[in-house]
């Protein structure tokens, strides 16, 4: 949203950004991110478990979590399964939709290095985003089709997910 904003309107940056609808934003963002987890955890919490309640993960996620109880837990799992492709590719679609705004605007810039010096403001964040999807949506994906076996390895897949690019944020910016 911000490289949107700093390309396609440079020169509105100050007055479109603004304090309050900066607040609004966040204030969205994670009222939607509560309203995301609060529902999984209310009906995971519902759940008899009857043999261990040792979660299989590092974080407790829903997938490990809806392993555990002695019911049928069919409604659980397409819950969280929509839950996760709605966290995953709803922001995703966000970025990449912009991305294409960015890229058509861009475009259209008659010098080549107005062009470039874009271009290298979006590349630095692309290559981010890059860094946390790929690993998350690949463990996703050989998760639910069962093929990793191994609960380590999807769980280090994860957490290296969550941890590499916030750490990368500060040398790459």
């Amino acid at each position: 949203y911000d490289r949107l904003i700093a390309i396609c309107w440079p020169l509105r940056y100050s007055t479109i950004n603004t304090t309050p609808r900066m607040l609004l934003i966040i204030a969205g963002i994670w009222s939607l991110v509560i309203l995301l987890e609060i529902f999984p955890v209310i009906f995971a919490a519902r759940l008899p478990y009857c043999s261990s309640r040792e979660v299989q993960s590092c974080c407790c996620e829903h997938g490990p979590v809806y392993k555990l109880p002695c019911t049928p837990i069919s409604y659980n799992r397409q819950l969280a399964t929509a839950k996760t492709l709605t966290a995953l590719l709803g922001p995703l679609t966000f970025i990449i939709f912009t991305y294409v705004i960015v890229v058509v605007a861009v475009t259209r810039i008659a010098s080549i290095s107005q062009r470039w010096k874009a271009f290298h403001t979006c590349l630095t964040h692309l290559l981010l985003v890059l860094l946390y999807y790929m690993p998350v949506i690949l463990a996703y994906i050989l998760g639910n089709l069962r093929l990793v076996q191994n609960v380590d390895l999807f769980t280090a897949t994860l957490t290296v997910s969550v941890t590499l690019p916030p750490m990368l944020n500060p040398i790459i910016y």
